[in-house]
């Protein structure tokens, strides 16, 4: 019983050790949302230093570089391998101003992905996704490691067993109303659950567009809003802490029935 006691211990102190320093690269910590149909903005009410892209100043085009996001002297951070297009059935938040791509034909380089550099971490991130398809990857990393990943597939999915479906369908703007009705137009939340990120990444698997508008980030948010397509789950490293307190109180009563039993000996 002795050297079980000894083994438990060691086992013990091995798993809270794990459970301190474990956190693996891939973090499932996010919930994603959509707001209701027709809806092209983040709740800013709910969010906490945040800042909104409209990419409406930005140049029309494709760029290798990209350009800087500024609000006033505060650097928000810079975009890479852009393509930015004039309002149309496809894109344009209000149906005016421009818009966010990443198309390969369009671009006519063959951009395939474009990324986000924020210059602090931020928790949450919002865009107005428009002309959807189940092609366009979003990628969430910090400090070069990937966080979180998610295909917009799940929300073509969530989307189509709702019962009023149809009213995500076709562009809400009255300059374009229902044009392009064959694709969802979604405002889609991300929210960091377990930590931050630093990055995101936009990429287009298939062979059409991947639009955007509205692109929002905040370092907090107060709750998290919208309708669920997504729950966040618990991270590995925190089952793997309570799977260790679990194990020591296990221990612990173990040490308690060897130390009666020794008292009862004795008498």
């Amino acid at each position: 019983m002795k050297n079980l006691l000894i083994k438990s211990a060691i086992a013990s102190g091995v798993v809270l050790s794990l459970a301190t320093v474990s956190r693996p690269v891939m973090a499932a910590s996010f919930a994603v949302s959509i707001e209701n149909a027709g809806v092209q903005n983040a709740q800013l009410s709910n969010l906490v230093n945040a800042n909104v892209q409209t990419f409406d100043a930005q140049t029309q085009g494709y760029s290798a570089t990209g350009f800087q996001w500024n609000d006033g002297t505060k650097n928000i951070g810079s975009y890479q391998n852009t393509l930015v297009m004039n309002a149309e059935q496809y894109g344009g938040a209000g149906g005016t101003g421009k818009y966010f791509d990443v198309d390969t034909n369009r671009s006519g380089n063959g951009q395939k992905v474009s990324t986000l550099n924020l210059t602090t971490p931020q928790s949450y991130f919002g865009l107005w996704w428009s002309a959807g398809d189940a092609s366009n990857v979003l990628t969430f990393l910090s400090q070069g490691q990937v966080v979180y990943s998610m295909t917009t597939a799940d929300v073509v999915n969530y989307i189509a067993k709702l019962s009023n479906k149809d009213s995500y369908y076709g562009n809400p703007n009255s300059a374009f109303l229902n044009q392009d009705n064959g694709e969802p137009f979604a405002f889609i939340n991300f929210y960091d659950v377990g930590g931050t990120f630093d990055q995101v990444q936009f990429t287009n698997i298939g062979g059409t567009g991947f639009e955007s508008d509205n692109h929002t980030v905040a370092t907090s948010y107060k709750s998290i809003t919208g309708n669920i397509v997504t729950q966040a789950v618990p991270e590995s490293s925190s089952l793997l802490g309570v799977f260790a307190i679990g194990f020591v109180g296990a221990a612990s009563v173990m040490i308690r029935q060897v130390k009666k039993k020794s008292v009862l000996q004795l008498s």
